[in-house]
């Protein structure tokens, strides 16, 4: 009697774990990235149960953490920077991820109708990404934040609008390799629908190229929000995010003397950076078979 072998292809999360047993630098940001999301994720709302973060107490200077007795001391306004720190890095990790997402939900039916119909509908779409990815957008966005007023909204909405035309590129040359393959051609014999061909056949198949490429904006989101408060267009001090505190070492006297209002924050940023862009590289080497180690 014949004994049936089936071999299923690898899972997405199984090639996931064979890179990182390929890739230290790649395992141990996964290790540190998972650690310092549940301590955010966990402490914030400990903390914000048991504490008011954003409690005011004005005072003169900055209080060091000897003198106060906390952690990492108390800022100018008297606010607990420990405690602060964890609520700043779940608020920036919210922003990062609704810019994100929200840029993604834009270019990626963009991307996959360009692909999928070409000709001059490609055309016209990628003539109008391509001018639309010269816009000095980051002028563009301050002038905008100067204009209007600085909420949460405003940020993730002017982000966003600016940050489609790259990921509907990516999908778009996603798209066009998928749309030569064999699964494609039997669809449109059979009569399906070009809308249902989009939803049901060709996206499935760009999920890995999508979860990677989403991954890796995340670092570079952060980034950006950390160097607009730096130079002064974040957010306000009522919205606490990593950026934000980052953003007090622009005054002369905490940049000298006063380390501890900006400079964890600042750590946390670089370290959340790397993680994400190591484990976001191991993800894109998934979704391409040619990059992969094993």
């Amino acid at each position: 009697m014949k004994t049936k072998i089936s071999h299923k292809p690898p899972t997405f999360f199984t090639l996931f774990i064979r890179e990182l047993k390929h890739d230290y630098f790649a395992l141990i940001s996964a290790v540190t990235l998972i650690i310092l999301l549940l301590a955010i994720f966990i402490g914030t709302p400990i903390i914000t149960s048991r504490y008011d973060v954003m409690w005011i107490t004005p005072s003169q200077f900055p209080v060091s953490p000897s003198e106060s007795g906390t952690v990492l001391g108390l800022d100018r306004m008297g606010r607990d920077q420990f405690h602060l720190l964890f609520v700043a890095a779940r608020n920036s990790l919210y922003l990062s991820f609704a810019i994100t997402s929200l840029s993604f939900l834009i270019g990626i039916p963009i991307g996959i109708i360009s692909g999928f119909y070409g000709g001059k509908i490609d055309n016209i779409v990628m003539r109008v990404t391509d001018t639309w990815s010269m816009v000095p957008f980051l002028m563009i966005v301050i002038v905008l934040l100067t204009v209007f007023s600085r909420t949460v909204f405003t940020f993730i909405l002017f982000f966003s609008l600016f940050m489609w035309a790259p990921r509907a590129r990516l999908l778009r040359a996603a798209t066009l390799a998928q749309k030569q393959q064999d699964y494609i051609n039997a669809s449109k014999t059979l009569g399906t629908p070009n809308f249902l061909i989009m939803v049901r056949e060709i996206f499935p198949n760009l999920v890995d190229v999508t979860v990677a490429n989403f991954v890796l904006i995340q670092a570079a989101t952060i980034g950006i929000e950390t160097g607009l408060s730096l130079l002064g267009y974040g957010l306000g001090w009522d919205y606490p995010s990593l950026g934000v505190m980052v953003g007090n070492a622009r005054i002369p006297l905490n940049l000298q003397h006063f380390p501890w209002v900006w400079m964890p924050a600042m750590v946390l940023v670089i370290v959340l950076m790397l993680c994400v862009n190591f484990v976001g590289n191991a993800l894109q080497r998934v979704s391409d078979p040619r990059q992969r180690y094993a």
